[in-house]
């Protein structure tokens, strides 16, 4: 399928070439009014997927016909500013937990078209009568493997206002049981469109293991860090991990922003534009805060530890070369944690490969064991890094 004539100006403007497996594959179901299953790599153009059958399909001035459902206030906004680039004729406004809800409402009775939000503020302002969906005839549930598996009874609570017969339409990179009980929950019946394991979309990823001591990893992320034309995207198992290394981080002359969702929203702001304006080089974060973010040319991914499943670590990966472009994943521990996730990617057919840090450089390491990545220990005298973006 070739790119339809009423996009082809957004593909040039943003340098693609052509329609991804996916957003080929669901353009003629979801432009007939199909439900769908979507599952496809993280970073294959799921937005625009769903994004353009459906501006498409939506009526200027028809009030508020469509709803799209993320994860996070910021995936929410982000989606929300690709919708509004694909059609600039309709109204789409976001609607997020931490935003103000009063000037939310009034946005409301302009009558946008299309909603992009998140489920609890949804939810809040249809309990109050703020947010009226009775000409909604589409619902797309973005991330659906996390939102159906932990929003289920909010999910249904919000589509059990909707009149009958409107359209749900599920994206996700990754399968969740709840998947195979759709017809269930919902009471519809779902085309599956399964691209999971289109592997020529993902081959310009690399995905590297570093071998390196635990005392050591914060000193390979800081070299990491200084490598010339990469950003980085640091991931933590937790708030509470992430917030320790970026203490630990303070003394080190290394300029880096924390994403964490316990931050204020206008915190959280301001360090994905710091990294997208190449102002810093390394954003530290934890998987609910950067699940599904489209950061514009990060290079590199980097597990601090290992992923707890495949899951963890495809959505992982997926901030990285996305719509098919280069990228690479580099994950530090030690040689039992490199075996370990060997036989955790062996199902999805990855390929890890060994690799050394050299002056700053990685170098493909082809022997059987890596030698480790050692330092001298230096003393820091309690300095604090001058430089450093987050507080």
């Amino acid at each position: 399928m070739t790119i339809p004539q009423a996009f082809q100006e957004y593909y040039q403007k943003h340098h693609f070439k052509e329609l991804t497996p996916i957003q080929a594959q669901v353009y003629e179901p979801l432009s007939q009014g199909a439900s769908v299953l979507a599952l496809a790599p993280t970073g294959s153009g799921k937005t625009l997927a769903f994004g353009m059958p459906l501006v498409q399909t939506v009526q200027p001035e028809g009030g508020v016909q469509a709803i799209i459902i993320e994860p996070s206030q910021e995936l929410a906004i982000q989606t929300r500013d690709t919708i509004r680039e694909l059609n600039p004729q309709l109204q789409v406004y976001g609607l997020i937990g931490g935003a103000n809800i009063k000037r939310q409402i009034e946005h409301l009775k302009t009558k946008p078209e299309v909603i992009v939000g998140t489920i609890g503020r949804l939810f809040d302002l249809v309990e109050k009568r703020k947010l009226k969906l009775k000409n909604v005839q589409h619902v797309i549930i973005d991330e659906a493997d996390v939102m159906l598996s932990d929003k289920l009874g909010e999910v249904r609570s919000l589509l059990s206002r909707i009149p009958a017969d409107f359209q749900l339409a599920l994206f996700s990179a990754t399968v969740a049981p709840i998947f195979e009980q759709l017809s269930r929950w919902f009471n519809q019946q779902f085309m599956t469109i399964d691209l999971r394991q289109t592997g020529n979309f993902r081959a310009g990823i690399k995905h590297y293991f570093l071998l390196t001591s635990n005392a050591h990893k914060a000193d390979v992320v800081q070299q990491l860090a200084h490598r010339l034309k990469k950003s980085n995207l640091v991931f933590y198992q937790s708030s509470k991990e992430l917030h320790h290394w970026a203490a630990d981080m303070r003394y080190r002359r290394t300029y880096f922003a924390v994403l964490d969702t316990s931050d204020p929203k206008k915190r959280r702001e301001d360090a994905l534009k710091a990294l997208r304006n190449h102002k810093t080089s390394l954003l530290l974060t934890t998987d609910v805060a950067a699940r599904g973010m489209d950061i514009t040319g990060l290079s590199t991914v980097i597990n601090f530890n290992n992923p707890q499943d495949l899951t963890q670590y495809i959505h992982r990966s997926g901030r990285t070369g996305r719509m098919g472009s280069n990228g690479e994943v580099i994950t530090l521990g030690n040689e039992h944690d490199y075996r370990q996730l060997q036989n955790m990617l062996r199902p999805a057919k990855i390929r890890l490969q060994q690799v050394q840090l050299q002056d700053k450089k990685l170098l493909l390491n082809n022997a059987s064991t890596a030698p480790r990545v050692t330092f001298k220990k230096k003393k820091t005298h309690g300095s604090k890094n001058k430089g450093q973006h987050n507080k």
